[in-house]
């Protein structure tokens, strides 16, 4: 049950990774159209912040007693 937690717990961090890659670049350089819109960056935040509570939840799961 461990293994599989940690598998689907590491798939989200995959995907919320590639999220935060996908809107910094739009951030930063605007989309295919060339627009630059700040909402990007408040999804590359949420990314982020999926990231990190996902690797923490990660450690916590795995953590040796």
């Amino acid at each position: 049950m461990k293994t599989l937690a940690t598998i689907a717990l590491s798939l989200i961090a995959i995907v919320a990774s590639l999220i935060l890659v996908l809107s910094t670049i739009c951030t930063f350089k605007g989309d295919f159209a060339g627009h630059r819109e700040p909402s990007y960056l408040v999804c590359a935040v949420i990314a982020l912040a999926v990231v990190v509570v996902t690797m923490w939840a990660i450690g916590k799961l795995n953590k040796k007693t």
